[in-house]
């Protein structure tokens, strides 16, 4: 009879994600393809966003150690990790426990690069890194890892929420006097706590992203109002949003910019289309900035990115060839002067869907081609209380401060769903488990 009480030491059990193994199995099928067409035996991948891409949210990157130190080696019939003796176990149970992988290692005080020429040695093997003599294949391996697949789409959405409620929640409890960077500290804190990485922060108070575009955060207390763009990271992909408040009123300037902003936006939203070539969608977002007379505003600064296991996959430029793939995800971030709206949009077969929208945010509805597009408003904190402004409507008509009123905006409750692995229980009965008797992976690979 199996009494828990009596078992003075409970066994930890490992669970094996099947949906994660499913991604990895795809991926291993495109990594195929690629040795077929290119006539090697192997590909080897050193950037962490192409391991975390293989192996369906690995973090091999030792918290920004700056040295590779595990590396990825991928055949037609197998993949492993060659890493060394420190990282193998937090890799093999926490990274990539039940994933199919195998094991070669060294000591920690052995060169990784020792490790690296044991395994291409006689072998024809292309990388993304084109070390130890391999033949370099980043721009194809990083090709590879669009478009997204079903379970890269959930996470994905999994994750807007969190950085959107990181940055909603932040900017609702702006005063006159905090710092920019005291912000980006906040939303930093929320978005760390829930295990997600703030990879870009700004912060940008009373304009001085007008100069600065790519302006970060510095010690200056906010006055008026502050823009807080976002970009964050889990299970290697990223998401990114951008929210303004301002503090009592929101200046003529800032309102007359803003909307000019998201009407550029909500047309680069509309027309990020499946197969679309960007230099195709880049004269209807020039259009709108040569109608409202700056025809020269975009070439002060980026507007949108297809975004994934990098911030910016692809840029949006005006000569790109490159064509929108469904489901991929777009940040537009257009700017005009002091204004920057940013959101991110799946792009879909069918149309786009927004990832960043949020029920508590004001919002503002464009009109394009007879569709109506949501984009973010402004939201204004009162003195003593918090407001924002009614749904408007945009045309291609700017709306005045007088076609917008003023009501409560509910303050978000913090979220309590986890986003990190949930990787070990206590005993259980049934399922595919691992107990820390037995031995998860072999010393060495089988590959030789």
């Amino acid at each position: 009879m199996n009494d828990r009480k009596s078992d003075p030491k409970p066994r930890r059990h490992l669970i094996q994600d099947t949906d994660r193994l499913a991604d990895v199995e795809l991926k291993h099928d495109r990594i195929r393809a690629l040795l077929a067409a290119t006539g090697a035996d192997a590909v080897l991948m050193q950037d962490p966003a192409n391991i975390a891409w293989f192996t369906a949210g690995a973090d091999v990157a030792r918290g920004g150690s700056e040295n590779c130190q595990t590396s990825l080696f991928v055949t037609e019939d197998a993949r492993l990790f060659a890493t060394n003796s420190v990282d193998s176990t937090l890799i093999f149970e926490r990274e990539a426990f039940g994933l199919g992988f195998q094991l070669k290692q060294r000591e920690w005080f052995q060169p990784h690069s020792d490790l690296i020429d044991d395994l291409t040695r006689g072998r024809r093997v292309i990388s993304d890194t084109s070390v130890e003599g391999t033949r370099g294949a980043a721009r194809r391996i990083a090709e590879m890892r669009l478009p997204l697949t079903p379970l890269e789409v959930i996470r994905l959405k999994r994750l807007s929420s969190v950085v959107v409620h990181a940055v909603e929640v932040t900017a609702v409890n702006i005063r006159a006097g905090l710092t920019e960077a005291a912000v980006a500290g906040e939303v930093g804190h929320r978005l760390m706590k829930r295990t997600v990485t703030p990879v870009r922060l700004h912060v940008s108070a009373d304009g001085r992203n007008n100069r600065y575009r790519h302006w970060t955060y510095g010690e200056d207390p906010i006055e008026n109002y502050a823009t807080i763009c976002c970009v964050a990271r889990r299970w290697g992909l990223h998401m990114a949003v951008s929210r303004t408040v301002a503090i009592d009123r929101i200046p003529p300037e800032l309102w007359e910019a803003h909307q000019k902003a998201v009407l550029v936006q909500a047309v680069g939203m509309f027309f990020s289309r499946h197969r679309e070539p960007l230099k195709e969608l880049w004269p209807k977002v020039r259009r709108i900035y040569e109608k409202f007379d700056m025809p020269c505003e975009w070439q002060l600064c980026d507007q949108a990115d297809v975004i994934g296991y990098r911030s910016s996959e692809v840029q949006v430029t005006p000569e790109s060839d490159y064509q929108l793939q469904s489901p991929s995800a777009v940040f537009w971030h257009p700017s005009v002067s002091m204004a920057m709206p940013g959101d991110t949009v799946l792009v879909t077969e069918s149309g786009t869907e927004p990832l960043t929208r949020s029920s508590l945010w004001p919002e503002l509805e464009v009109k394009v081609k007879g569709r109506d597009v949501p984009c973010c408003g402004i939201l204004r904190i009162g003195k003593n209380e918090l407001s924002h402004s009614d749904h408007g409507f945009l045309s291609e008509t700017p709306l005045s401060m007088s076609d917008s009123t003023d009501f409560m905006l509910d303050r978000p409750t913090e979220q309590h769903d986890r986003v990190d692995t949930i990787w070990e229980l206590e005993a259980t009965s049934g399922g595919s488990v691992f107990e820390d008797d037995e031995s998860s992976f072999s010393e060495e690979s089988v590959l030789d």
